[in-house]
């Protein structure tokens, strides 16, 4: 039994590492929380600068660009878009070079149609984004990169999209880090109780990410997990010892 008592303690020496530091750590002195911000205030994305848009004009397929109705394919790796050039412009079959940066998808729509009305009779468009993404990183089941199209998106809908929280998952501990006006914002969110789920079910918005933190007890269980094999071998050797020592 010697034996095993001279070789644990190098068992904890393999097993054991410090706790690692991530930019979305609790203790990351460079995150500052924000309080957040109402859900009723949440607004839809808006078309920016660079994004690839495909417009679907219903019944002139000569006219639109990447329809959905058509025969093309309309996402963003194989299909036919235009980008929104860097000052908000694009440039448009029939109506020629128009703003659109800064509207909604809802409203970007409404203005084609009144635009597309000079030429041709009751226009349905439909303005869909290819490039607008979330990432989902930490305690999921499917971590990863995820596109968000036109539809709002909710951070509990974005959750379910990735598989769910995984057990090892810091439910009151949740991490939105989002890109504003006047600079990157944390937000820290709460979805351990039931009544939080309406009150911090934020809108995502494009380049969001949700960062969920693990649990303390996360590193302890791996620890015993990647000592387990070691203890049983010398555990095994140990046994094996004190029976030729017999």
């Amino acid at each position: 039994m010697k034996f095993l008592l001279v070789f644990f303690p190098f068992v904890l020496v393999l097993t054991s590492c410090s706790r690692p530091t991530t930019l979305f750590n609790e203790s990351n002195p460079l995150l500052t929380e924000t309080i957040l911000p109402p859900v009723e205030n949440e607004k839809d994305p808006v078309l920016s600068p660079g994004d690839k848009l495909t417009i679907s004009i219903w019944g002139h397929e000569s006219l639109s660009i990447g329809s959905v109705n058509s025969i093309y394919n309309s996402n963003e790796e194989t299909g036919k878009w235009i980008v929104i050039d860097d000052e908000g412009i694009v440039n448009l079959p029939k109506i020629g070079r128009v703003r659109i940066s800064g509207y909604t998808t809802k409203e970007a729509n409404f203005f084609l149609e009144q635009q597309y009305a000079k030429h041709i009779k009751d226009p349905v468009i439909n303005v869909k984004i290819l490039n607008h993404y979330v990432t989902v990183l930490g305690e999921v089941q499917r971590p990863g990169k995820y596109k968000i199209d036109n539809e709002k998106v909710s951070l509990i809908q974005m959750l379910g999209e990735a598989q769910g929280m995984t057990d090892y998952a810091k439910e009151d501990g949740i991490r939105l880090i989002r890109e504003e006006v006047t600079g990157s914002k944390n937000y820290k969110i709460d979805l351990s109780k039931a009544e939080n789920f309406h009150r911090q079910n934020l809108v995502l918005q494009p380049n969001d990410v949700i960062y969920v933190i693990p649990k303390k007890g996360k590193e302890t269980g791996q620890k015993a997990a990647k000592a387990a094999p070691f203890v049983g071998i010398i555990t095994g050797i140990a046994v094996l010892f004190s029976v030729f020592l017999k």
